[in-house]
């Protein structure tokens, strides 16, 4: 299987989360088996289940054999329902078609499995069938997560949720509220993964589903490990261990023990925690779901470092890193290697130290370089689930009532595009010359800024800084540190450079790195807030990049470069549609700072290359663009700092 595709949080091997999936499949779609007609058909699909498990999906060759009978078997299966109107029998059908579609590997079947969904989502809608309908929209969310694209999955397991809910069906909202947790957690907002983990919870108490519950108080563990959260971490680990032994389900035993492990560890219990991982080796390594181990062995390592051990803990910790590349699991790839960096770096293991600096840099830079799908993004999504029975009830109509004028319209339509056709070739010459002309005059106006902001100046003092604490004892990783995020930042602003709008997360991001940068040079002499007040997912506004930087830099080198308390706000608010984002800064103010040193170039050329950017996107666009740099003054009309205000038209990702 492709990387990223095994995102459950209890990690198996890839033989066993196969029949993990399926057997979770098959309990969700149980019910379409309950339709007393054509027995046989039903039968014969429930047979096909079982095939599933026979194959080997990491085996290529095996593609162009039997995957190829077993896919018209489906397919044939699928058309026989549909032409009887057996509506189970089809949503078995095409569940286990999504099943094997999902174990096959590459991005054409990525694309058969979008199909396959949206496809089912539109006949089950069409056909009145809301309890589908929600499972299907969860199945999407499930697939769109383990692409990575966790924007779009939020969006259809919040909407599975409010179908859910919509016909009382508790089961599926436990199951959707639980994948919105899940998903959360994957993109690092914990908070919102405990609060969500705690709604299913009691959703699946109401439910009485002891499956969803026993999960539930595992994840919880979990969530509460990540979080650092040492009683609630043992509290919930306790009670899923104990209820996973009452139910037999080892795979959320072996979950709790790791949970065990790691709030013993946070309590200060060493040896305690060491006992635990001992127990989870002996019952799993036996059977070969070493996957269970990654976790374990990573805080068995701390736990034998902080016991006086290091020579076992760094054993450990390798072995910790070494299952996680097995296993593909790029998140504890990352907490390992931050680890071994430590340990390293305390042994003053230096070059060790760098190795594995360089790895951790690798993947972080490469999971940051992971792009969203352009077939839809979570603005079409969210269109086309409010919106879509909508506009085609709206169309059906349309069609009914304009049926007998058709002929006449259509004869208009061709006379009215014959005539358009006519105008927009005449024009076509002269609308082509001025897009270009205004387009390379762009790209020069991109190209003086980014020689204006990364301006020998700024590359001078980011190096000294490099060289500072080279030469200081003790700062060797401070060093590399600084280097890499040094080279992030430069790889960032030259990638944005070659684009016309990027998103407002990137953005965000970019001014970051940039930020973090000029607090080690400043010896952290100020401070920053940098926050986003917009109605849309910050990764789907699209804006023009690097319009803050130069006055950020202005701010630095002249507004507050002689306090020890400075600080720069950074707001980015979305009025309609209009972003407006403001830099301001506590310093000594537009006019003093003006009185007090000569011209700069770099300022003057920053500013002046951003008017004409602005005038660009003003005849590109057809839109207002406001831009505005004045004093700031408190409630006794004294100079308290400066303030840059843009107002930009937002774009949407396509």
């Amino acid at each position: 299987m492709a990387a990223g595709r095994n995102n459950s949080l209890i990690i198996t091997t890839k033989t066993s989360l196969q029949g993990l999936f399926i057997l979770l499949s098959l309990i969700c779609f149980s019910s379409f088996g309950q339709q007393r007609e054509q027995p046989e058909l039903i039968k014969e699909i429930d047979s096909l289940y079982r095939v599933i498990y026979k194959f080997n999906y990491y085996d290529t060759l095996s593609y162009d054999t039997a995957f190829l009978s077993f896919e018209r078997k489906i397919n044939d299966l699928i058309a026989e329902g549909q032409r009887s109107d057996h509506k189970g029998a089809v949503y078995k059908a095409k569940n286990v078609l999504f099943i094997h579609l999902k174990y096959k590997d590459g991005e054409e079947y990525d694309l058969e499995t979008r199909q396959l969904l949206d496809e089912t989502i539109d006949y089950a809608r069409q056909k009145g069938d809301t309890l589908a309908y929600a499972q299907f929209t969860y199945l999407l969310g499930n697939f769109l997560s383990s692409l990575d694209r966790y924007d779009s999955s939020l969006v259809y397991f919040e909407k599975a949720l409010v179908i859910a809910e919509s016909i009382g069906n508790k089961s599926a909202e436990a199951a959707s509220i639980n994948a919105l947790a899940v998903t959360y957690a994957n993109i690092g907002r914990d908070d919102l993964a405990v609060e969500y983990y705690r709604k299913s919870l009691d959703v699946a108490r109401l439910s009485k589903d002891s499956t969803q519950v026993l999960t539930s108080y595992g994840n919880l563990a979990t969530v509460h490990g990540r979080l650092g959260d040492a009683d609630s971490t043992m509290y919930y680990a306790d009670i899923a261990y104990n209820m996973s032994q009452v139910f037999d389900e080892p795979a959320i035993k072996w979950h709790a023990i790791n949970s065990l492990t790691v709030g013993s560890y946070l309590q200060g219990r060493y040896n305690k925690a060491i006992e635990y991982a001992d127990m989870l080796t002996q019952q799993v390594r036996p059977i070969g779901e070493d996957g269970f181990l990654i976790t374990s062995d990573l805080f068995r390592s701390k736990s034998l470092y902080a016991l006086g051990n290091t020579s076992k803990a760094f054993t450990y910790a390798k072995s910790s890193l070494e299952k996680a590349k097995e296993y593909e699991t790029k998140t504890a790839e990352i907490r390992a290697l931050e680890w071994l960096v430590k340990l390293t770096d305390r042994a003053a293991n230096y070059k060790d130290a760098f190795m594995y600096q360089k790895a951790l840099t690798h993947i972080q830079d490469s999971l940051s370089k992971i792009q969203t799908n352009a077939q839809i993004d979570a603005m079409a999504a969210r269109y086309e689930t409010t919106q879509r029975e909508k506009d085609i009830a709206a169309l059906q109509r349309l069609q009914v009532e304009t049926a007998k004028q058709q002929k006449f319209k259509n004869y208009m339509l061709f006379s009215i595009i014959a005539l358009l056709v006519t105008g927009i070739l005449s024009i076509y010459s002269y609308q082509k010359r001025r897009i270009t002309k205004e387009r390379l005059a762009q790209q020069k106006a991109k190209n003086k800024l980014l020689q204006a902001q990364m301006n020998p100046h700024f590359l001078f003092n980011a190096l000294f800084s490099i060289q500072l604490f080279m030469i200081n004892k003790g700062q060797g990783m401070n060093a590399l540190e600084y280097l890499g995020k040094f080279a992030k930042l430069m790889r960032r602003i030259l990638e944005n450079s070659r684009k016309d709008l990027v998103s407002l997360e990137d953005e965000m991001s970019t001014l970051r790195h940039y930020l973090d940068l000029q607090k080690v040079r400043f010896d952290n002499r100020f401070d920053y807030k940098l926050t986003a007040n917009v109605a849309e997912a910050t990764d789907e506004l699209m804006i023009p990049p690097m319009f803050a930087q130069p006055f950020i830099e202005n701010s630095l080198e002249h507004g507050i470069v002689d306090r020890d308390d400075g600080l720069i706000e950074i707001t980015f608010e979305q009025i309609g549609e209009k972003l407006k984002f403001m830099v301001s800064d506590n310093g000594i103010g537009l006019t003093k700072s003006l009185s007090m040193k000569k011209k700069d170039v770099h300022e003057s050329m920053a500013t002046k290359i951003t008017k004409d950017r602005i005038e660009l996107l003003r005849k590109q666009l057809k839109k207002n663009i406001t831009f505005n740099i004045k004093d700031r003054f408190n409630d006794t009309s004294e100079v308290i700092g400066t303030q840059v205000i843009f107002e930009l038209p937002i774009d949407y990702r396509l």
